[in-house]
Order: C-alpha cells, then structure tokens, then sequence
C-alpha cells in the first residue's frame, strides 16, 4: 500500500478524498462497538409483536451510525425460533442500519463479516409462540462490544504493571516496618564519654 495523508484543502481537484478514506481515518483509533453510553441502542420489548431499539451511536470499521430516537421493529411471531436484532453495515449499498434476522428454532443466525458486510448484534430475540423475550449482546465482544480506542490494551498493561510495582514497594515497606514494632530505632545513650556518632541516636551526658 502506498503512502496516504490527509486531509488537505484541494486545490483545482487536485485533493479528492472518498469516504472509505475518512473511514480508515478513524478505524485507526475507534474500535468497531456501540456507545459505552447508559442503553445506547438497547433493545427493549414493546409489546408481543414489536421491539424498541433505544436512541444512540456505534461505529462499524470507521463507518458512523447515530439514532437520534425511539426506533420501533415488528417481530414475526407463532413460530419458535431465535432472531437477532443487528446492526449491519452495507457498503453495496452504502447504508448502515437496523435490521430484525430471523434464524432457525434452536439455532440464532450467523453474523455476517465480509469486504462489503459487516454486522454487529445488539440482542437475540427468543420467541416462543406469540410471545418472545429479549437477550442483551451489546457487551459480548464476540458478537458486538462497545466501541472504545486502540491501544487502550497497551495501556492497560502499563498500569497494571505500574501498580504491581507500587504494591511490591508496599511490601518491602510494610514488612521492615513490622520488624521494628516494639524495637527502638535510635540509640539512647547515657553516660559521660561521648558514643560513636550516628545519626539519629540520642546521648545523655552525665558529667
């Protein structure tokens, strides 16, 4: 790959940029995931025949999706099965969406990851008969997670490394000072010729 920079004002067309640019732009440090944010596109259960998909934002390989409201899907219900609630980037068709998947009685449908598809799962929807039920995938990381920075992984060693080193010098610490419970850190002495000087001892003279 060749060498790329941006982003420059252009110049008589000489600075074009397409939006798979701006896209590798920020794939470089936002990793794909919904918002960290309280029930960002969270999917909750409106009646027997609908779901509610909470406002909120996620990004998928640098693409950005934001739902500013309430956004409402009907479920095909009488049939066992296990749907899944995704949010699907399409750049096909160029279009980043919510969509209900259906999948098979006992089996949820398989994510599709592709160089033109790319889904994240927000929830399962278990339905039996005329009634489902609604299981949360926002967190899991296999299936979708919540989208945070690069390098955050690096960091997190760094830290925990920096504290091992802070809870070993406590160690060392606390143990020294346990010996000395009881024991007199100076020299106390009392007499009339003068003792071999150490900082920190006390004497006494008696003459």
């Amino acid at each position: 790959m060749a060498e790329f920079a941006g982003f420059f004002n252009s110049v008589n067309g000489d600075r074009k940029y397409k939006s798979e640019d701006f896209a590798k732009y920020f794939k470089s440090f936002i990793t794909n995931g919904v918002s960290s944010a309280k029930d960002s596109l969270k999917v909750f259960k409106k009646n027997n025949t609908q779901i509610e998909i909470a406002s909120g934002s996620a990004v998928i390989n640098g693409y950005l999706y934001l739902n500013d409201s309430t956004l409402i899907k009907g479920i095909s219900t009488g049939i066992t099965r296990i749907d899944r609630i995704v949010l699907r980037l399409d750049l096909v068709n160029r279009t980043l969406e919510i969509h209900v998947k259906q999948g098979s009685e006992t089996i949820a449908p398989t994510l599709e990851r592709n160089n033109s598809i790319y889904e994240l799962s927000l929830a399962k929807v278990n339905i039996t008969g005329l009634d489902f039920t609604i299981i949360d995938e926002r967190s899991d990381v296999n299936v979708c997670g919540f989208m945070g920075f690069t390098g955050i992984v690096d960091i997190q060693e760094m830290w925990n490394l920096f504290n091992k080193n802070i809870s070993d010098k406590n160690t060392v610490w606390d143990q020294w000072f346990n010996s000395l419970q009881g024991k007199s850190i100076r020299g106390i002495y009392i007499q009339n010729t003068q003792p071999v000087a150490v900082i920190g001892d006390i004497w006494i003279n008696t003459i």
